[in-house]
This record gives structure tokens, C-alpha cells and sequence, in this order.
């Protein structure tokens, strides 16, 4: 078998890293045309707001989620690694919807069939994780949120394929936050739940963590109830479940002992990545209660918090983690992805001030092209060469 097909980290991240660079370059020329400058538009056959969110909320992360998941799962059950019969078929057919999907941008016909293919992909995937967890009798909480949340992410999938073929924008909407608020906010929350307290422990001494479980659950509550309140356009009470979100996320952050996590470089990109998602909330529970009183303020800046201030944070720091211990190198020999990770969140500020200032998106989508563009560079000849110690994965 090719040294690339041999883990299921090696082909995720590998094609998550390529759609990282491609999305942003894709979105690009809008930004461009949004800050004024003359620029020939990408003739796509969907609103180039539909590329952007959707290759983002069901390309992008569910790569980097199956990456991780089909690596750490089975260590979580107590079962052997994953065989390549159990995870190249979702591999494949994600692959093949995205790339027929890009495809489709120049070939409408495509757009949705590429979109149901990687739908086909991810179902496959988290079939396979239903298997594992039902043969395993160890630490099913996380798993079982995991893979509820993941069975939310193929019906979004499908939603935004039907959008597609409509040209709904009422789907979108749906589809989009059900994508978001269902699926990849609670992985990811889930996940920084059970691995970060381990992570931390393996590398401060005498770590203690009491994060509760019982928070997790309120967290998650508050994040499909704000989802419900974007689609149906409720926000000036939206802010009952952002603070909520927020106050969960923040106690969290502290429960997690954010000063401790800086004893590493590695450990304080999962740390300040996780308070992004209560500073995120904590701007969208203002942003509604301004709403509540007739001031519209904000535009995406929360959403932006979260999406490039959290989500992708979080996933430099998992991503690089796995890939250099995976790869039979030291993980805290990379000298790549904290000046790297340091330079996104000059990203995300630029992000956030380009709600008010256009101009700073085109330079934030620049600063996201190169770091990303670095790190594509430093990664993938790991995906693609044998471990340096000999070993299989």
C-alpha cells in the first residue's frame, strides 16, 4: 500500500490542507471586488457566498474532523487502529464530491452531485465510527456526542446540495447553520473536551482538571439553540443562548487552566483557541441584545470569532499535533506551527476589523493564504514519506 493511504490522519489532512488554499483563493476576488478594487469577477454558477460557506462548513473541517477522529477514536474505545478498508471509502468519496464540486463552479451541472458524493463520504465515515463505538464498552459520552452531532452534519450536507439545485436561499440559510451549529461546533467542542485536559496533564505536572460534563451538555444546548434562532431569524432574542454559550465556554476556558496550557507551544494554540469561542459568543450575545434595542451592530464579526478565531485555530493546533506524533517526529520539535499559529490570529483581528473596514479582509484572506500556504508546504511531505522511525501509520 502507498505510505499515503496508510493512516487516515495522512489523506484527511492532506486533502483538508490542499481545500484550506483553495477555498480562500476562490473567495479572493470578491473580497477584492467588495473593497474596490478592479478586479475581473470568478464567473462561478452559484453566489460566490454559497462557495465560501459551504467548501468552509462541509469541506474543509469535516476533512480535518475525520483526520483526527478516525486517528483518536479507537484510542478512546480501546480498540486497534483503524484498518484502511475502514476509512479510505469515506476518504475517497470526499475527495471525489469536493473535487467534482470545484469542478461544478465552472460546470453548475456538477455543483450538486459533487455535494451529495462528499455527503456519501461523510455518512460512510461516520458509519464507521457507529461500528466502532458499538463494539466498545469505554468512555462512550464523547464518542456518542461525536457522532450524533456528525449524523446532523450529513443531513446539513444534503440540505445544501438541494439549496444548490433550487437556488434557495432559505435552504442555505438552514443548511448552513445546521452545518455550523450542529455538527462542526460541537465536535469541536466535544473533542477540546476530552483531549484537552489530557493534553495538558501529559505536560504540566501535578495537573488537575474538574471540567464538568454537565457543562459540555449546556454548551451544546446553547449552540443548537443559537443555530435555531440564526435560521429563523430571531436575533434580538438570540441572546439567551449566546450568553449561555459563552458563560459555558468561558468557565471552561478557566476550568481548563488557561495560564497552564502555555507551558507548551503546542498546548497554548488548543488554549487560546478554545477562548475564542467564548469571546465569539460573548460578541454575539452583544451583538443581539443591541438588536433587542432597534442597533444593528457587528455584521459577521461573531461569526468570524468563532470561524477563524476558534474553529481554525483549534485545528492548526490538533492538526499539527497529530501530524508530527503520527509522523514518528517530536512534537515539540516543530518550529513551524506556533510563529505560524501567532501570525493567524494577526488573521482573525484583521478579519474582524474588516467589518468595518473592507480593505482588511482582502489583507486578512492574503495573511490566510500564506499560512496556510506555509504549512500546506511543511505537512504534506509528511503525509506523503514513510515515519522516520520505521513504524506503520
Amino acid at each position: 500500500m502507498p505510505v499515503f493511504l496508510s493512516a487516515p490522519h495522512r489523506v484527511m489532512f492532506a486533502a483538508g490542507s490542499v481545500q484550506l488554499v483553495v477555498a480562500m483563493a476562490l473567495w479572493l476576488p470578491e473580497l477584492l471586488l467588495r473593497a474596490g478594487v478592479a478586479v475581473p469577477p470568478l464567473a462561478l454558477g452559484v453566489p460566490p457566498a454559497w462557495v465560501h460557506g459551504g467548501s468552509l462548513v462541509f469541506g474543509v473541517f469535516p476533512l480535518f474532523i475525520f483526520g483526527f477522529l478516525m486517528t483518536a477514536l479507537p484510542k478512546w474505545m480501546a480498540a486497534p487502529p483503524l484498518e484502511a478498508r475502514q476509512y479510505l471509502p469515506a476518504f475517497f468519496l470526499l475527495a471525489a464530491g469536493w473535487a467534482t464540486f470545484f469542478l461544478g463552479l465552472f460546470l453548475p451541472f456538477l455543483l450538486a452531485p459533487g455535494v451529495v458524493l462528499a455527503a456519501l463520504g461523510q455518512a460512510v465515515g461516520t458509519a464507521g465510527l457507529v461500528a466502532l463505538l458499538r463494539r466498545s464498552a469505554s468512555d462512550r459520552g464523547h464518542a456518542s456526542l461525536v457522532v450524533a452531532a456528525l449524523t446532523i452534519g450529513v443531513l446539513a450536507e444534503l440540505l445544501y446540495a438541494w439549496a444548490l439545485v433550487r437556488g434557495d436561499a432559505g435552504f442555505f440559510r438552514w443548511a448552513i447553520e445546521a452545518g455550523l451549529w450542529g455538527c462542526v461546533a460541537p465536535v469541536f467542542v466535544t473533542v477540546l473536551h476530552r483531549m484537552l485536559p489530557f493534553f495538558t496533564g501529559a505536560v504540566v505536572p501535578r495537573y488537575r482538571c474538574d471540567a464538568s460534563f454537565a457543562l459540555l451538555v449546556v454548551l451544546l444546548l446553547a449552540l443548537l439553540g443559537h443555530g435555531l434562532a440564526q435560521a429563523l431569524y430571531l436575533f434580538s432574542w438570540r441572546w439567551l443562548c449566546d450568553g449561555a454559550a459563552a458563560a459555558a465556554a468561558l468557565r471552561l476556558s478557566w476550568q481548563w487552566q488557561l495560564r497552564a496550557g502555555f507551558k507548551a507551544p503546542m498546548l497554548a494554540m488548543l488554549h487560546l483557541g478554545a477562548l475564542w469561542l467564548g469571546v465569539g459568543f460573548g460578541l454575539y450575545a452583544l451583538q443581539s441584545l443591541l438588536a433587542l434595542a432597534g442597533v444593528v451592530w457587528g455584521g459577521l464579526l461573531p461569526l468570524h470569532a468563532v470561524g477563524a478565531g476558534f474553529f481554525t485555530s483549534v485545528l492548526i493546533g490538533m492538526a499539527a499535533r497529530v501530524t508530527r506524533g503520527h509522523s514518528g517526529r517530536p512534537i515539540a520539535d516543530d518550529r513551524w506551527a506556533w510563529p505560524l499559529f501567532r501570525l493567524f490570529q494577526g488573521v482573525v483581528v484583521l478579519r474582524l476589523l474588516g467589518e468595518f473596514f473592507p480593505g482588511a479582509n482582502v489583507a486578512a484572506a492574503l495573511g490566510w493564504l500564506a499560512v496556510f500556504g506555509i504549512l500546506a508546504g511543511v505537512y504534506l511531505p509528511m503525509y506523503l514519506r514513510p515515519r522516520p522511525d520505521g513504524q506503520t501509520g
